[in-house]
Parts: structure tokens; sequence; C-alpha cells
């Protein structure tokens, strides 16, 4: 088992930069490929073999199995060039091991001048935001599978034009350590392994018309053009070490339009209070901390990720707040 973890780990790191592309994007929904969860985002970005609290809504819906207790969560990442993006979410577990999650995820740039092809100001600015409502359901149907899907509405606006469309993600996840014996596991030196597999944006498409557009600023008739979503396929691998304390996870994923990206992670566990994360994410750095209270009935957990820069855009700082009761 020693020997297949300094594996994973040789490979995570030699996989990030080989897999890297700085010109990938330009494609429906990209915003959404950008992690707005704290936790996740310090670990590389590598989620979809884990996905154990909230943050599964948008990694890996079949992991909303592992959150035991009612949690609100909230984040936003701090980006340069006006960009925004943040999301608010709740999860609320249900009965015979399944779980219901509602999400909210928003993002956009503020206001840019307007100009003609020649580069002339046309005295007016365009904006643009985007969204994504999500309603997701997962079950442990047998003590070694969990399934989940996650229904979202995506609206986009540019301008005066918008567009929405329904998309669907899929997710399974495979808890390894309950394929043996009941506490077989618990003297190995690696343990809690689980394995994910999603396929994203299933149906999703931008319909486009820009007839209201040309319409109200120009004698041209306007286009209609369908912008489909990259239909993404993503496998992970997660497990803990030391004593359970360090959380060790994999990500690899390939969509229809963009090339393979890897990501790797982890999580250890100081105490009760107290977790360090650091991860590479397409051979750039990730870092970050989570920090835990409890409050009566409540626990609230804070966490911040530092992501380096990818393309001279500058770092990226991501701030979660959750509270569970």
């Amino acid at each position: 088992m020693k020997k297949i973890y300094y594996i994973l780990i040789l490979i995570a790191i030699m996989a990030g930069p080989a897999v890297r592309s700085d010109e990938d994007g330009g494609y429906a929904g990209v915003i959404f490929q950008l992690s707005v969860q704290a936790r996740p985002a310090a670990m590389g970005g590598a989620f979809y073999g884990l996905s154990d609290d909230a943050g599964a809504q948008y990694f890996n819906p079949a992991g909303l199995t592992q959150v035991s207790q009612n949690t609100f969560s909230s984040g936003y990442r701090v980006m340069t060039l006006d960009r925004k993006l943040g999301y608010l979410s709740m999860v609320i577990p249900t009965r015979m091991e399944s779980a219901l999650g509602i999400s909210w995820l928003y993002g956009g740039y503020g206001e840019v001048t307007a100009r003609n092809r020649s580069g002339r100001e046309l005295g007016r600015t365009i904006s643009s935001e985007e969204h994504m409502f999500g309603l997701t359901f997962a079950k442990r149907f047998i003590p070694y599978l969990s399934v989940g899907t996650k229904l979202g509405y995506y609206y986009k606006k540019l301008a005066n034009i918008d567009a929405n469309s329904i998309g669907i993600n899929l997710g399974a996840m495979l808890f390894v350590d309950s394929l043996f014996e009941y506490a077989y596991m618990d003297n190995k030196p690696v343990q809690d392994i689980t394995v994910g597999l999603v396929v994203n944006n299933l149906a999703a498409t931008y319909p486009w018309t820009t007839n209201d557009y040309w319409e109200r600023y120009s004698d041209n008739p306007g286009v209609s053009q369908d912008d489909e979503f990259p239909i993404l396929v993503g496998f992970g691998l997660s497990f803990k070490t030391f004593k359970r304390k360090l959380i060790t996870a994999f990500d690899i994923e390939k969509n229809t339009k963009q090339t393979a990206k890897a990501r790797f992670g982890g999580e250890y566990m100081v105490d009760k209070m107290l977790r360090l994360r650091a991860g590479l994410n397409q051979g750039r750095l990730t870092a970050g901390l989570g920090l835990a209270q409890e409050i009566n009935k409540f626990t609230l957990l804070f966490d911040y990720a530092f992501s380096a820069e990818k393309a001279d855009e500058g770092s990226d700082h991501i701030i979660s707040l959750n509270m569970v009761f």
C-alpha cells in the first residue's frame, strides 16, 4: 500500500504540468469550471473522489450522502479584472441514507466600454452575468455504492441578449473499504478509499439570438447560434493515511472541447479545530486552511484558499463559510 501511495503522488506531480494548457477556454459554461469553494480549491480542485461535504453539489453529486447534518454553505472567489464568482447552497440529509441539496452559483464581470471594429468608443457599456441554479439528490443504495444527480438551470445575459438551458450532472462513488469485512481496513496504512466518477453538462446548450441587440443599435440583421456545453467525464480517487489525519486526493478529467486536466491535493488534520491543505491544479500551486468552531448546537467552518495565477491574470483568493446544524 505504501508503494501505491508514493506512486500516486509522483504521477500527480508529473501529470499536472503535462496536461496543462493555457489556451483552453471560450466555451459555454467555462466560468463554472472554476472552484468557488475554498476547501476543494486549496486541495488543487481534486474532489471527484472525496466530495464529503456540501461541495459535492459542484463536483460529484453522489458524495452528498456523506453529509450527515443540515449544512448551509456560502463562498466567494476574489479575482482581478473586475470578475466575480460566488455561491450559496443548502444540504438536507433525508431518510434511507439519502440527501437533498439546492444551490445557486453566480458569476460575471463589471461594465466594459463598447467599441466598434475601429476601436472607437460607442458611448455605452456592456456587462455580463451568468447563473446556475441546481437541485441535487443522492442516495446510497448499498454500503459500497452511492449515486447522485444534479439538475441545473443555466442562465446567461450579455448586454441586452440572454440565453438559458437545462443540464444534467451524474455521479457515482465507490466506497472501497465497505467491500471488506467490518473493521478489516482499520489497521491498514491506507483507509477510507473512495473512487468517484462523474459525467457533467448533459443536454446543456445556450441558444443565442442577437436580433434584439442589432435592432436596437444597428440596422444589421441578427443571427442565431447554439453554444453547447462541453460534456465532461471525470475520475477521482481519495484515501486517508496516518491514522486518518491525512487525506490525499487525485482527479483527472476530460471534456469534449478541451485538453485533459489533472489535479492533486491533500488535507492534514492538525486537531479538531485546524486543517491545513495544499495541492497542484494543472501545475499551479494551491494552498489554504480550515478552521472550525462549535457554538452550542452549531458548528461554524471557515475555509480559505490561495490559487496561483494561470495566465498573468493575477492570483485568486477563495473564502467559504459553512454552518452545520
